[in-house]
């Protein structure tokens, strides 16, 4: 069923000024990661105490969602914070030139697309640290569109910029008039990847109603109209934080169905991306990474 709907409550951006997030940068090139984690956990109480959306929407999600009593959901939420300061911190040393052990599970799934003809979908999520995703896995055979927040902070887009300079990956700018979807259709077309998350609705506000963790949720209806219009599949990719340098891949394919009106189609495939979100979620609840009421009717 489409909607609309526009999440007001989302930033969008990451958290510091330039000089902080360049500072943290050059930190990385001196000082080993769990140094910088034991720092960085020394913020926590402030982000908790001072992030009341945030707070609240984690709280929330451990009591509601995952059935947790009155204290384990607030311990629920200092981890959560720690656990989403510990990815935002990988990132940089990513940025930094530090290196992660990903172990990719059925990585064929999205090799045997990569090879053949047709373009395809890549679906992350806010969730653990779909970013290294694309640092890792270079893409030889097509050329990666990704759609990224154009408001997002000058040195996180350098430090992205750098990252993919020696791959074959696009940075593709999230515009609220929509515009980026003729260039994302078009680069489908050609063959090539498009990477996009799929359980945010931002600039376009129609959306898909799906069953998530037990209750109804909306999810961006953009995505699957794209693969339903072209008739083209898409792979959904959770890259989840397993130890101090250590990720995992969950990656499924997901086909458009044979039949049924592209409404049908679209909820279909929608549907078939919330389950496998909230299987990843489940294995690791503390890398669920949106801060705010998901299951908000509005």
């Amino acid at each position: 069923m489409a909607v609309n709907l526009e999440h007001k409550d989302w930033q969008g951006t990451t958290d510091g000024t330039k000089w902080m997030l360049e500072t943290l940068i050059r930190l990385f090139k001196k000082l080993p990661l769990r140094a910088l984690y034991i720092l960085m956990a020394t913020w926590i109480p402030f982000y908790v105490i001072f992030g009341v959306r945030g707070t609240a929407a984690s709280y929330r999600f451990a009591r509601k969602r995952l059935g947790k009593n009155i204290i384990s959901s607030v311990l629920y939420v200092f981890a959560n914070e720690y656990k989403f300061g510990q990815i935002i911190l990988d990132r940089f040393a990513m940025y930094a030139g530090k290196q992660f052990d990903i172990k990719a599970k059925d990585i064929a799934v999205f090799r045997e697309l990569s090879e053949g003809e047709k373009g395809f979908m890549m679906l992350g999520s806010h969730t653990g640290n779909y970013e290294l995703a694309g640092y890792t896995f270079p893409e030889k055979n097509k050329t990666i569109y990704a759609v990224i927040f154009s408001g997002e902070k000058e040195t996180v887009m350098k430090g992205r910029e750098s990252r993919f300079s020696h791959t074959n990956i696009r940075m593709v700018p999230m515009k609220e008039d929509m515009s980026h979807i003729f260039e994302l259709n078009a680069q489908l077309a050609e063959g090539n990847i498009v990477s996009m998350p799929g359980d945010r609705v931002f600039g376009s506000t129609k959306s898909l109603t799906c069953t998530f963790f037990g209750q109804p949720a909306r999810f961006p209806a953009g995505p699957f109209a794209l693969c339903v219009g072209r008739n083209l599949p898409a792979v959904m990719i959770f890259v989840m934080k397993t130890g101090l340098r250590t990720y995992e891949t969950y990656i499924e394919r997901i086909d458009p169905p044979a039949e049924g009106t592209k409404a049908e189609k679209m909820q279909k495939m929608a549907d078939a991306y919330a389950k496998g979100l909230e299987d990843a979620v489940r294995k690791h609840p503390l890398q669920w990474f949106n801060f705010y009421d998901f299951w908000k009717m509005q």
